[in-house]
């Protein structure tokens, strides 16, 4: 097996765990009758929240790696000199 094939059978059990934990976050985060509407990225952004332990500067760095990863880096630089200049600048 090629490295290339390994990395992405690794990523691909990453990616399923992170879908089984954002259906058990549905059940667990939301009532029964509204689980067909929350859609999965609402669902991660409170698992991600949970992590973060509420904290704002830990959850704007996960959003940075995010967008960057997502190749996004002009709208991570915007961001990053917002909260600068609202003197609440995530530790990179």
């Amino acid at each position: 097996m090629s490295l290339f094939e390994e990395i992405k059978n690794r990523t691909d059990h990453i990616l399923e765990q992170v879908r089984n934990q954002v259906e058990q976050g549905r059940k667990t985060f939301y009532r029964q009758e509204y689980w067909n509407t929350i859609p999965e990225e609402e669902i991660l952004g409170v698992i991600i929240a949970n992590y973060c332990e509420w904290e704002g500067t830990r959850i704007i760095k996960v959003m940075l790696s995010a967008l960057e990863d997502a190749n996004y880096h002009e709208l991570v630089s915007e961001i990053e000199a917002l909260t600068e200049k609202q003197n609440f600048r995530p530790e990179c």
